[in-house]
């Protein structure tokens, strides 16, 4: 009998569960880490508007893997993904920790509701230059030079950049090749959630947001209305990191998060 307890990892659109590993490590060893290594390539879970798909993807993917109510760790997409599942699903899991979710509240939720509608979602999310992506490259293309020199990439540590070339890219012929769409990758940020706010009170777990001190996502003026509708929520800070702080510093976010659950579960 498998005396650990289950935690679900929910990744970040376009990077892969693998590209975590250096995190995984660095987990407590009472945990036993299982994660679905891409969201909405599943054609039994298409993408739809607000996410709704890809939270009963992960509850059906944590059905599938364990009868034990399991902790849910998230990143961005991930993060907002796992508390869609927990909020809607309670019996599932037993604690939550979201690592700088997109968090579309207050007024900020009826202007994305109207801008999801029109072609300015592709200019206010990441999705106009997600469908213009490199997804293919000569064999001869140092990868991990390509990737580093990215600002998204900037300040992510390099083994997690070496985790996700292995996580996200493949070999085909004399070409390296995305493993997932990038259509899909643009179309998840073109339906983030604008309904966030409906799931008010419904989170009775404990849990914790983390967000990066120069994120340009889970900003304070959207975090402080989430943080008022679910004041069971912990709030925690990571001094220099950005919106990718999880892969820029991911021994000490692996720590926190064994500081929090031991609390929680210990």
């Amino acid at each position: 009998m498998n005396s650990k307890i289950p935690l679900h990892f929910a990744h970040a659109n376009g990077f892969p569960a693998g590209s975590y590993r250096k995190l995984f490590k660095h987990l407590d060893s009472s945990y036993q880490v299982f994660a679905l290594e891409k969201f909405a390539h599943d054609p039994r879970y298409p993408l739809n508007n607000d996410w709704h798909n890809q939270a009963e993807e992960l509850v059906d993917y944590i059905r599938m893997h364990t009868q034990q109510p399991v902790i849910a760790v998230g990143h961005s997409f991930g993060a907002t993904i796992s508390y869609i599942a927990a909020c809607k699903y309670p019996q599932y899991f037993r604690s939550l920790i979201m690592l700088d979710p997109p968090l579309m509240t207050g007024l900020a939720r009826y202007l994305f509701k109207w801008v999801k509608r029109t072609k300015l979602i592709d200019k206010v999310t990441p999705a106009g230059t997600t469908k213009y992506r490199n997804s293919q490259w000569h064999r001869s293309t140092d990868l991990h030079a390509y990737f580093a020199s990215k600002a998204l990439f900037r300040n992510i540590d390099h083994e997690c950049i070496k985790d996700y070339i292995k996580a996200a890219i493949h070999t085909r012929d004399d070409r390296y090749e995305l493993s997932f769409d990038k259509n899909i990758e643009a179309e998840v940020f073109r339906t983030i959630p604008s309904n966030i706010t409906e799931f008010k009170g419904q989170l009775r777990i404990p849990a914790a947001l983390l967000t990066g001190q120069f994120t340009n996502v889970c900003v304070p003026t959207l975090r402080r209305p989430f943080l008022k509708q679910n004041p069971n929520v912990q709030h925690l800070e990571i001094s220099k990191g950005g919106h990718m702080f999880p892969l820029e510093q991911p021994i000490h976010v692996a720590q926190l998060i064994n500081q929090l659950l031991g609390d929680w579960h210990h």
